[in-house]
């Protein structure tokens, strides 16, 4: 294990110190991270005595002074959208239990234009006149299937309507915007925030996802902008969850963000994997299933991050991989005996299914 003196406020001597380590010793990971962290969070001459009482203090007078540089403040942003701050969370906030009501009906329209909605339709005849001669247990099931179908529907036409109102302008206010991060940790020791715009909260993901193009071509070039950054760890969070564990979801992706259409996904997916979906199943894994992973990659990112720098939590060695994982629900499922964990890691017993 390296070690680091943390008396040490110069910059440059700490600089010096990580250039020897690196010089004649490979660090693993979390010493990598260590390492990282003794560069970066060394303090500022300038801070005053309550600043230096923290032992990773990041938002130093010069960096606040950086912060007031911004063009748009959090607040800056929400005093120019209607509805005030709670039209910036509408604006984030993916929520799927929002479902249009009988006074926004399916209409001939909304099946020509909106990309999905025809072919659940058809499902859905297909699904009730099976229903009409069915029974028992088959009965209940196809009434929940044509149930489910219908929620399907109508959160195709909600993500369309908000996709269709949210304009260029808003995507270049997120790129000036402040977005300030406060994480805690749950009864399940799972990491969260309450942040506007968090790559830990999977609703927060899929929307950084849908509107990932306008948002980098905006925020790109600005040194300075959270949304940089923002989307800086998301692409290598979304390597990491996806590219090896899960290539077609990756594939789907990267086609996704590269705007091709489902129907074009599915001819893809068919050519390279043999697989065939329903156009709708890429819009849901799109929605739901790429930004699910993409988020759990971060609370472990973070828990890890967390832990070694803290020097707390509970290690577990998986009896299948014989990987050292910390003992939480994101590496580990619960089960009643022993330490309240599986033997086997997550990913392990999800190789078996």
């Amino acid at each position: 294990m390296i070690k680091l003196d943390y008396s040490l406020t110069d910059p440059e001597k700490r600089i010096a110190i990580a250039e020897d380590i690196l010089s004649h010793y490979e660090p693993s990971p979390s010493e990598l991270i260590l390492l990282t962290d003794y560069v970066l969070f060394v303090r500022d001459k300038n801070q005053t005595k309550k600043e230096r009482k923290e032992e990773y203090p990041i938002t130093t007078p010069n960096r606040e002074v950086t912060l007031e540089k911004r063009q748009i403040s959090y607040d800056g942003l929400a005093e120019k959208l209607e509805n005030g701050e709670d039209g910036l969370y509408s604006l984030i906030s993916n929520d799927k239990e929002i479902k249009l009501d009988n006074k926004d009906p399916i209409t001939p329209k909304d099946m020509k234009e909106i990309p999905g909605i025809k072919d659940s339709m058809n499902i859905i005849a297909t699904l009730e006149k099976q229903y009409e001669k069915a029974s028992g247990a088959k009965r209940k099931a196809l009434k929940t299937a044509i149930i489910d179908t219908w929620k399907q529907i109508y959160t195709i036409k909600s993500d369309y309507k908000i996709s269709s109102s949210f304009s260029t302008n808003k995507t270049k206010y997120l790129a000036y915007v402040d977005i300030p991060e406060e994480i805690e940790f749950d009864d399940r020791d799972i990491p969260y925030s309450n942040s506007p715009l968090s790559l830990l909260n999977p609703e927060h993901v899929s929307f950084i996802l849908q509107y990932y193009q306008p948002l980098k071509e905006e925020s790109w070039e600005l040194l300075d902008s959270d949304m940089r950054w923002h989307l800086i760890d998301l692409e290598e969070l979304a390597a990491k969850a996806l590219e090896q564990k899960y290539p077609l979801l990756w594939d789907v992706l990267i086609w996704k963000v590269d705007k091709l259409t489902n129907k074009q996904i599915k001819e893809k997916v068919l050519a390279k994997y043999g697989e065939d979906h329903s156009e709708q199943y890429y819009s849901s894994i799109w929605r739901k299933r790429i930004p699910k992973l993409i988020s759990e990659q971060a609370q472990k990112r973070y828990l890890i991050t967390y832990c070694l720098r803290n020097k707390v939590g509970y290690w577990k060695r998986c009896s299948k991989c014989g990987r050292l994982k910390l003992g939480n629900p994101l590496f580990f499922s619960k089960n009643s005996g022993g330490d309240n964990f599986y033997s086997q890691c997550k990913e392990c017993r999800n190789s078996k299914k």
